[in-house]
């Protein structure tokens, strides 16, 4: 199996997505990990930008990363990207290899790890939240997604553009700050739906409870993996 990634949506969040993926495969020697190809595509528009009436459409670099993707032999195709997932059915029109949802492998998870809870704090661009990019599938599996206020929203991507500029001076205290506004159940995550939140999350090694998408999608790429030795 080759596992295509259309990475860029940032550089750091597709170099983390890496390190995940070679970190969970149980491998002794290098021809036991996982054939991965990456297009770091640094040209592909800002997704909220666009979504929010304000960019350039990122639709035909996202295509054309999927179909170099496809010409260099991916079998499956993923994006360490939340807000792109909104492009995912204009992307797999043009492509014969498998993407693997992110977005749909993370409410999956909720539902198996979490089976008697239904409402979950996201954090993310207001790109995902306008596009309600997990909202729309995470009702296919009933469960809600509570948002931040506008304000909130705010703060969140001034982290996200950030760490973006590699600037990781935002502090866990702030972050549990916010969180706590949200979150009525200790033992239930908060979503860190932006890859760049993960990348933060990572950096800092910050201990409150969360959801990482990004790492979601790897153990997923792993078993695929795994399924197709």
């Amino acid at each position: 199996m080759i596992l295509g990634v259309i990475g860029g949506m940032g550089p750091l969040a597709t170099c983390n997505f890496f390190e995940k993926l070679i970190t969970l495969t149980e491998a002794d020697k290098d021809q036991e990990h996982i054939h991965v190809v990456i297009d770091n595509n640094t040209k592909i528009p800002d997704r909220t930008a666009f979504i929010l009436g304000e960019g350039e459409d990122p639709r035909p670099e996202l295509i054309r990363s999927a179909l170099r993707l496809e010409y260099m032999g991916a079998d499956y195709i993923v994006m360490p990207c939340n807000t792109a997932h909104f492009f995912v059915d204009d992307i797999a029109r043009h492509t014969r290899a498998k993407i693997v949802n992110m977005i749909e492998e993370v409410a999956i998870y909720l539902k198996e790890t979490y089976p008697t809870n239904r409402d979950y704090p996201l954090l993310a661009t207001k790109g995902t939240y306008k596009a309600e990019v997990y909202k729309k599938t995470f009702q296919k599996h009933h469960l809600n997604i509570i948002e931040p206020t506008e304000e909130d929203k705010n703060l969140v991507m001034e982290w996200i553009y950030k760490v973006k500029s590699s600037i990781f001076d935002i502090k866990e205290e702030d972050i549990e700050s916010l969180i706590d506004k949200y979150v009525e159940n200790e033992h239930i995550p908060v979503i860190l739906g932006c890859t760049e939140l993960s990348a933060l999350a990572y950096k800092i090694n910050l201990s409150i409870k969360y959801v990482d998408p990004m790492l979601i999608l790897a153990k997923k790429c792993v078993k695929l993996h795994e399924n197709n030795k």
